[in-house]
């Protein structure tokens, strides 16, 4: 419930503070006093869009500051999941400046506005003239029948199953559509994967065949060089190797005169071995390169298809081909596995959709179980509320596809006249009855849908007399679930407030402000008996005004 507000600075409020109790609030004021004021600012605390045109004095922001009594109604793990603090006293502040940006707080922590919405609708149903013209969605009234049936936790499990459902179909439908773009370029790819794969490409290979290449190409070079510097080394006239020898054995024949000569010796000794090396190892280079015009045929067709393929897929190594054709078979494989894919999305889906089906079978069994009685009960109040032959029916049709809300499409269907077929809500009911329907929807779900404040805005636009009565003693009996607020012009209805407070225009040396206070018994008397004889108030007016506060 409600328990304190505090407005600063908003339209013509330049400061007000309201303390409010549980039961039966009324607020009173004639026209253009400022009571739609009063509402405006409680709807910034609820996440309503903040318009920086409100503000009264530009030079200081708006204060919107309503403290709530949240205990009992099951808050605390909203709270946590939110990391906010939780208190059995919750302060809601909205502050507006002048350049339109505006801040929200729920006890002193900042929050987004769609926390402050979501918090809001757990605590105000308020309802007015938008709101009326809400009855006439078929939504608003699938939402007012499943309130009424209890099918809160079947349809909170049921949306559960359809929203994985819907991400499951648009994830299907992501994969199909990857599988007929994959599918116009499978022939391409397989082309290029089948051309890599003939090639028959290894790591290394082109280098080789290259260095090989290269060799043949200089075969006979190659080997006169190396036949000659073996010919010097071993064979010639004065073969290298030989004359080493000789001059080494000189030098060893030195060694008890010249200290050196062993140290000549060895190193001599270690470049004939070097050479002798060098030679055979010449000798073999020389007898093993051949040029061999096949082989050179050979490895050039090699390296021509190797070539190729490099120019075409525009890389410079064949480690790069052999990469690219280990990225084909992947791709081709991400192709065949598409339809695996989608053989795995429709299975789920179809399970999903065979879960969604038990509980929306369900959730339309209780609405039809729940028609009946919801029927009854609207067209007794209705009576009771001067529509003496209010006929009021729910049509449940069902449809074969799956919505949010199940497999039903609801219509309140509603007539006012004696032998007529009841028609859609929303093209045959008028301004009036619209508002007596919405105000015994509101006491019905007043028994079953738990929620601190409801807030009537001017719901009595259109009675007078005895309905006016019964619409108070509706409002009285609900208030004693929850706190009940009502903005009226009815004297009937102001009679039966626990507390009334009255809106009144007050002119200063800086302009109009709006001010609103609590008033007292005898004020209440004053301020009724005014709404039923006009601005002269005679003694039978107050007479009649005192009679209206002792019925109730």
């Amino acid at each position: 419930m409600i328990r304190h507000i505090h407005i600063v600075n908003y339209a013509l409020i330049d400061k007000t503070d309201l303390e409010l109790e549980k039961g039966f609030t009324i607020i009173t004021g004639e026209t253009g006093a400022g009571k739609s004021i009063l509402l405006g600012a409680i709807g910034l605390t609820l996440g309503q869009r903040a318009d920086a045109s409100a503000i009264m004095d530009k030079d200081k922001k708006c204060i919107v500051e309503i403290t709530y009594d949240v205990a009992g109604y099951h808050l605390r793990q909203w709270f946590e999941d939110n990391d906010l603090d939780y208190d059995d006293e919750v302060v809601v502040r909205r502050e507006l400046n002048a350049d339109g940006k505006s801040r929200s707080f729920i006890n002193d922590t900042p929050v987004n506005n769609k926390v402050l919405k979501e918090f809001g609708s757990f605590l105000i149903d308020v309802h007015s003239q938008h709101q009326s013209l809400l009855i006439g969605q078929p939504e608003y009234q699938l939402e007012i029948l499943d309130a009424f049936c209890g099918n809160q936790s079947l349809l909170k499990e049921y949306r559960m199953k359809y929203v994985s459902r819907q991400s499951l179909l648009s994830e299907l439908e992501q994969v199909k559509r990857q599988a007929r773009e994959a599918e116009q370029e499978e022939d391409y790819l397989k082309f290029q994967f089948n051309q890599l794969d003939e090639a028959n490409l290894r790591e290394g290979e082109q280098q080789e065949l290259e260095d090989e290449l290269a060799v043949l190409n200089h075969a006979e070079t190659i080997k006169s060089v190396f036949s000659e510097a073996t010919y010097a080394l071993t064979e010639s006239d004065a073969p290298v190797i030989q004359t080493l020898k000789g001059i080494r054995n000189r030098i060893a024949a030195l060694d008890e005169v010249v200290k050196e000569a062993t140290d000549y010796g060895q190193r001599l000794h270690s470049v004939i071995v070097e050479l002798e090396d060098i030679a055979d190892e010449a000798e073999r280079v020389a007898e093993r390169v051949e040029y061999n015009p096949g082989r050179v045929d050979v490895i050039n067709d090699r390296l021509g298809v190797m070539y190729d393929l490099l120019h075409k897929h525009k890389v410079e190594r064949t480690e790069d081909l052999i990469a690219l054709k280990d990225t084909l078979r992947e791709r081709l494989k991400g192709i065949q596995s598409f339809s695996t894919r989608i053989e795995e999305l429709d299975t789920r889906i179809a399970a999903l959709e065979a879960e969604m089906e038990v509980l929306a079978r369900r959730i339309h069994a209780a609405r039809v179980d729940s028609e009946g009685k919801l029927r009854e009960e609207m067209q007794g109040l209705l009576v009771g509320l001067g529509i003496k032959h209010a006929s009021f029916k729910v049509g449940i049709v069902p449809v074969g596809h799956f919505t949010p809300t199940g497999k039903d499409e609801v219509t309140f269907l509603f007539s006012a006249n004696k032998n007529q077929e009841p028609g859609e809500l929303s093209k045959v009911a008028s301004g009036g009855e619209i508002s007596r329907l919405m105000l015994s929807l509101k006491y019905i779900l007043s028994r079953t849908k738990q929620l601190p404040v409801i807030i009537f805005d001017e719901i009595d636009t259109g009675v007078s007399g005895e309905i006016a009565h019964r619409m108070a003693a509706m409002m009285k009996e609900m208030a004693a679930r929850m706190q009940v607020i009502s903005i009226s012009h009815l004297p009937q209805i102001a009679a039966a407030g626990d507390s009334h407070f009255k809106v009144y225009k007050e002119d200063d040396h800086a302009g109009t402000i709006s001010r609103i206070r609590r008033l007292t018994e005898e004020e209440r008397v004053t301020e009724i008996a005014g709404m039923i004889s006009g601005s002269v108030v005679s003694e039978a007016a107050l007479e009649n005004a005192r009679l209206l506060r002792e019925q109730f």
